[in-house]
């Protein structure tokens, strides 16, 4: 599972500035080299991101059409941009995550059917298998959420009795859909082994949720944001006075642990290689390893990125401020 990791908030994005980095302390193992990732023909590449990852060198997002103000789901195999015939009509797409086979998870309308969540197996070397996953019994699904290597499914969804939202897992595990219905809570991420990573209102610390069990997440007392768990550990970031903050990382239900220099915790892998931001909220964009500090990430033109996907081939993928162009990092 490889999904997007998104901005701190709307807030967070317009006051953010660059910032002086404090001497780093890395013990870097390679250099971080940029690479600039190409649109399809005919769209600009400053319109593109990247949600998604096989981890093998292929990648998936979308690229935004100005002429009609919404989204083109693209794959990205070897570097080279296509729109599947499968899913170029679909209405306002967005692409969730993608997992190690290849397949991605997205939500979209397709026409003349009503809003649903998909499945789309073989794109980057062929045409592709689309699957809508159905809506289960009294219940509609709204959004995809997360997919992890063995396949497993976690979306968001509505009572269609008392409106309320609940979260549904497909597991390979189970015989069908398994509805978490919490209050105010729902499923936010996935780990491979099915964990589910629960959101909470308010910034308040969330929980995980495993067959049906809930187990709490503690150790911070100020207000957290929740990004993703990867291999049992959840990444986040507590926040203080503007634009103060500490990234953190969750060894386990009540074991924060501090990332060095570290100000925010916005994406991480299944080896530990976490991306966020360095000292606070707008400090500029850095990588760790578990919570050692490895170093800065360069910009070819300059300004910060928000970092989206962290693959498990060591491969970051994020948006730069300034031109909003999309990059790929690789450790050389």
């Amino acid at each position: 599972m490889f999904r997007r990791a998104a901005a701190l908030t709307v807030a967070v994005l317009a006051l953010g500035a660059a910032v002086m980095a404090p001497a780093a302390t890395a013990a870097a193992a390679c250099n971080w080299t940029a690479h600039k990732i190409v649109a399809p023909d005919g769209y600009s590449d400053t319109e593109v991101t990247i949600t998604g990852t096989d981890s093998h060198g292929n990648y998936s997002g979308h690229v935004l059409d100005r002429n009609v103000n919404q989204g083109k789901v693209v794959l990205w195999t070897d570097g080279e941009p296509r729109i599947p015939d499968a899913l170029a009509p679909f209405a306002y797409p967005n692409v969730a995550d993608e997992n190690s086979a290849g397949t991605v998870l997205l939500d979209g309308g397709l026409p003349g059917t009503s809003w649903g969540v998909y499945l789309f197996s073989g794109g980057h070397h062929g045409p592709g298998t689309l699957t809508r996953l159905p809506d289960p019994a009294g219940y509609r699904l709204d959004s995809a959420v997360a997919l992890n290597d063995r396949g497993d499914v976690l979306a968001s969804a509505t009572d269609l009795g008392d409106g309320q939202r609940v979260s549904v897992l497909w597991s390979v595990l189970a015989a069908g859909p398994q509805v978490i219905d919490l209050p105010d809570r729902y499923g936010m991420d996935l780990d491979d082994d099915g964990t589910v990573l629960l959101h909470a209102p308010d910034n308040k610390l969330g929980g995980l949720w495993r067959a049906g069990v809930v187990t709490p997440l503690t150790g911070e007392d100020r207000p957290v944001l929740i990004r993703q768990i990867r291999n049992g550990v959840v990444v986040g970031t507590a926040i203080d006075s503007w634009p103060a903050s500490r990234a953190l990382a969750w060894h386990g239900p009540a074991d924060p642990r501090p990332l060095e220099q570290g100000g925010t915790a916005e994406a991480t892998n299944k080896h530990g290689l976490i991306a966020g931001s360095l000292t606070n909220l707008i400090g500029p964009s850095a990588v760790w390893r578990d919570t050692k500090l490895l170093g800065l990430l360069p910009f070819p033109d300059g300004g910060d990125a928000d970092v989206y996907v962290v693959g498990d081939d060591g491969v970051i993928f994020g948006n730069t401020d300034s031109k909003h162009a999309a990059l790929r990092w690789t450790c050389d």
